[in-house]
């Protein structure tokens, strides 16, 4: 179960991910107050006030899919990016990530056209 869990986490200890995971999620939540800010309140596909079961659904899969990334992100840090898990880069995966994720899918769509 060990080396399971070394090949999970790599070289960083359980503490240190789940506090840089916390961080991440802040970042995140930054992310979206600043998407929520920018949307259209009196379009008649989305409610003019805030509604957590709306906002869970329209955004659930970016939402497991930019997690899943920030989870990458802080696990490869050493192998890929050469530094080592902080506080300040768990908070920047946080909040430039999903802008990434975002750019990545706009220009697939693209593409396609």
């Amino acid at each position: 179960m060990n080396k399971f869990l070394n090949l999970i986490l790599g070289t960083t200890d359980l503490p240190t991910y789940f506090a840089g995971l916390f961080f991440a999620l802040i970042g995140l939540a930054f992310f979206y107050k600043r998407k929520l800010s920018k949307r259209n309140k009196v379009s008649r596909n989305t409610p003019y006030r805030f509604d957590l079961k709306f906002f869970t659904q329209d955004n659930l899969v970016e939402l497991v899919f930019s997690i899943m990334a920030i989870f990458l992100a802080l696990r490869f840090c050493v192998e890929y990016a050469g530094v080592k898990l902080t506080m300040f880069y768990a908070l920047g995966i946080g909040l430039g990530l999903p802008n990434v994720i975002s750019y990545l899918y706009s220009v697939q769509g693209k593409a396609r056209k």
